[in-house]
């Protein structure tokens, strides 16, 4: 196997992202300006919020409706605003990936600009947060939040990267293959199979009852059951409620 040429930080990211089929990314000015060129002049649309809690927003949709993780970023600054904008991420199960620059170690504890930590104010609405303190952590550091998004229950994760716009992280080094997991796309990664004898007995009670009603949720929408669900409703002449996460997953009009 060929060895991948070393690349800065910032080219490795903008092609790990743009190798993943991500279309679009959502960000506050001024953070990560290398990367987002990068990703530009590789068909990944920056799009400028007017907000940091904006731009996580966005991101959510983007997962919802895409179905893969949606990036959003914002320097040291706005790092508070960026994950207020995550709570309907985490509540709503969304795989969003936040980034943020912070201070580098060397300036830290000199009540110096922009110096505030970053963990506690992520801690309760992502899954995984880490700082990135080097170019050569970036890969490992990537797939895991990327993994950690995905798996078991989607929610959002972050990574804290070092330099106030991850200037640092961006003009560092690595020669790591720019490649994330892709075959981890799926919103969720792992989906359990009911078994045959238990979908048995459920039609049995259902056709044993003489009314039935379906109320679907979120986890119809993440399996993108809305065919089977209408199907069903239609053989059980059941009408259907949805929750506000899995509206759309049958036709309403």
């Amino acid at each position: 196997m060929a060895e991948t040429a070393a690349m800065n930080g910032a080219e490795w990211l903008a092609r790990a992202l743009a190798g993943t089929g991500m279309s679009h990314v959502f960000f506050v000015e001024s953070v990560m300006r290398r990367t987002l060129l990068q990703l530009s002049d590789l068909g990944v649309k920056p799009v400028l919020a007017h907000s940091e809690k904006a731009a996580a927003y966005m991101a959510d949709g983007y997962a919802r409706v895409a179905r893969r993780p949606g990036v959003c970023m914002a320097q040291s600054v706005g790092a508070a605003n960026l994950a207020s904008g995550l709570q309907d991420s985490w509540l709503g199960r969304a795989p969003v990936i936040a980034f943020t620059g912070h201070k580098e170690p060397q300036f830290q504890h000199r009540n110096s600009y922009q110096e505030i930590p970053h963990a506690p104010l992520f801690a309760a609405v992502t899954k995984f947060s880490s700082p990135v303190y080097a170019t050569s952590e970036l890969p490992r550091l990537l797939r895991h939040a990327w993994r950690a998004a995905l798996s078991e229950t989607p929610r959002p994760t972050h990574l804290d990267f070092n330099g106030l716009q991850g200037d640092v992280i961006e003009l560092g080094q690595t020669a790591e293959p720019p490649v994330l997991e892709t075959e981890a796309r799926p919103i969720p990664m792992h989906r359990i199979v009911a078994d045959d004898r238990d979908i048995e007995r459920v039609a049995a009670l259902l056709k044993s009852v003489r009314r039935v009603a379906i109320v679907a949720g979120d986890g119809a929408a993440a399996s993108q059951a809305g065919p089977e669900v209408l199907a069903l409703a239609e053989a059980l002449a059941a009408p259907i409620a949805t929750t506000l996460g899995a509206r759309g997953i049958i036709p309403t009009t």
